[in-house]
């Protein structure tokens, strides 16, 4: 399939086009104030770059986040116009495991962490590889750095844009002899969008475009507190 990713989650935007598994384009540019433009610009850039113009394309996956609130809005809409407008699918993917994707290759257990942009806050997750692809073996996790440790607890890599800005607190928390840790910084690509939407839409899997939004991961830990604050009073 002909797929278009698109990821507006961080510093850096990111747009990819793919045919099956191969990689046509695959761009990473720096987020700014005209970013509207400039995602629309670089879609343009992508499929000339691809050989393919928008009719030729098949679906599209957009990255929900977590991240910048602000820019995640800006890509899953770019994406929801598109699919919108073309009457072609959408998948939403998570950004976690877009980054947990890329360094798949890399073998045994991914943690990619995201910074929340307040204070210590980091969003993360914990994945294992499956095959050719990656699951989520953890719930998400938004907290400080140092309680990252509940989630960690086997050698593991740590990808993502919050590694670099945590990478001191990161070694401190997660300093245990039982735990090696390898950390790389990383941003998501459009290309892993694609390819993580294109499995799903293979398996007639998609996303309704008038109701998909982004993953907000504050109000899921939000959401989690309650949980388990109503289970524990059920069981007083």
């Amino acid at each position: 399939m002909k797929i278009l990713g698109i990821d507006t989650s961080g510093y850096a935007n990111a747009i990819g086009v793919i045919d099956g598994d191969q990689i046509l384009a695959d761009l990473v540019f720096e987020a700014r104030a005209d970013s509207l433009e400039k995602i629309v610009a670089n879609i343009d850039f992508a499929l000339e770059k691809a050989g393919l113009t928008l009719e030729d394309i098949q679906g599209f996956g957009v990255g929900l986040g977590p991240g910048s609130w602000t820019g995640i809005r800006v890509g899953v809409t770019v994406g929801k116009v598109l699919a919108y407008g073309t009457g072609k699918p959408v998948c939403g993917v998570p950004t976690l495991e877009v980054l947990a994707y890329n360094a798949q290759g890399r073998g045994g257990l991914i943690c990619p962490v995201i910074s929340a942009g307040a204070g210590d806050t980091i969003y993360a997750a914990l994945y294992r590889r499956k095959g050719g692809t990656v699951s989520r073996i953890t719930e998400y996790y938004v907290g400080d750095v140092q309680g990252l440790s509940q989630i960690l607890k086997e050698p593991a890599i740590l990808v993502g844009t919050g590694v670099e800005a945590y990478r001191q607190r990161l070694k401190q928390a997660l300093g245990s002899p039982d735990v090696e840790i390898e950390m790389k910084e990383d941003v998501p690509r459009g290309a892993a969008v694609a390819l993580l939407a294109a499995a799903r839409l293979e398996r007639g899997q998609s996303d309704d475009v008038l109701s998909l939004t982004p993953l907000y991961l504050r109000e899921f830990a939000a959401r989690a507190m309650v949980n388990r604050y109503a289970q524990a009073k059920g069981k007083a």
